[in-house]
């Protein structure tokens, strides 16, 4: 499937072109939003997966994207004032 989402903060009311975007795939894929902060990364197998966001102003923001079997594309909107960090113990 293809990911596709936005990184914002509705908190914020703000949205962050420029943001890098890691994503934990094998091997892992890298990405920058464009200048209205929305990112793709194509052809992602199914599962979840652990994803990075970096901006320029604040530290680095680490959440979870579930890619869904037999969908085309999974919208991945990344709020970053919404995204709890994974547990340690969590698999990948």
């Amino acid at each position: 499937a293809d990911v596709y989402g936005q990184v914002y903060d509705t908190l914020r009311d703000k949205t962050y072109p420029g943001a890098r975007i890691w994503m934990g795939t094998t091997p892992a894929r890298e990405t920058e939003s464009d200048e209205e902060a929305r990112f793709w990364f194509r052809d992602v197998p199914s599962g979840v997966y652990l994803v990075r966001i970096s901006l320029p102003e604040r530290d680095s923001i680490t959440g979870r994207v579930l890619v869904a079997s037999g969908l085309s594309v999974t919208i991945a909107n990344l709020d970053i004032s919404k995204i709890d960090p994974p547990e340690e113990d969590d698999e990948y």
